[in-house]
């Protein structure tokens, strides 16, 4: 059921619909048009001149496979205060490839994409009420495992955890030390 347009009335004015705007081409173009600042064209170089920026991507090896985790402060800024206080986003938000279905998942990897997906760990019994309630809500069967799964299944004491957070900053120029903490860095605040 849809609701009805509402008439203006002089407590709620018709809305006028905003000009259409057209991307600024170049750097010229945006200094025509009166814009001090092209976020269109700023690079991260332009924006952290002071910062010597690694030329390599951080990659780290764990239970026998490599990934490879972005910078930090490439996150969209509306995560970031999600990332700032969970692990598990910032590290599914910075691992590139994180959606790349794996090849041959194990037990656990699946029981991981499972969890992620908002289904139990283990699959239900065929004709149990869940077996039937993961039919609704994935007729086609819950989507397969995915990197993310594989670093989230892999066994990793937190003192690993830490040492990995520890060096992926510091790759990366960011400087966890200070009073300021991880929002600011993702913030780009450093």
């Amino acid at each position: 059921m849809t609701t009805p347009a509402r008439k203006p009335t002089k407590a709620t004015p018709a809305r006028k619909a905003a000009p259409a705007r057209k991307p600024l081409a170049n750097k010229a173009a945006s200094r025509i048009a009166g814009v001090v600042l092209d976020l269109d064209t700023l690079s991260k170089s332009d924006a952290f001149p002071d910062l010597k920026l690694p030329k390599v991507p951080f990659t780290f090896l764990t239970n026998g496979v490599s990934y490879e985790l972005s910078d930090p402060r490439d996150s969209d800024w509306k995560q970031a205060l999600q990332l700032a206080s969970n692990p598990f986003l910032l590290m599914r938000t910075a691992l590139v490839d994180a959606d790349e279905t794996i090849d041959d998942p194990t037990k656990e990897e699946i029981g991981a994409s499972r969890e992620r997906h908002g289904l139990t760990y283990d699959t239900p019994e065929p004709g149990s009420p869940q077996e039937e309630l993961e039919k609704e809500l994935w007729p086609d069967g819950p989507p397969p495992p995915a990197l993310i799964d594989r670093f989230t299944a892999s066994p990793l004491p937190t003192w690993k955890l830490n040492a990995l957070f520890e060096n992926w900053h510091a790759h990366y120029k960011i400087d966890l030390s200070s009073d300021k903490g991880i929002l600011a860095a993702l913030l780009g605040q450093q």
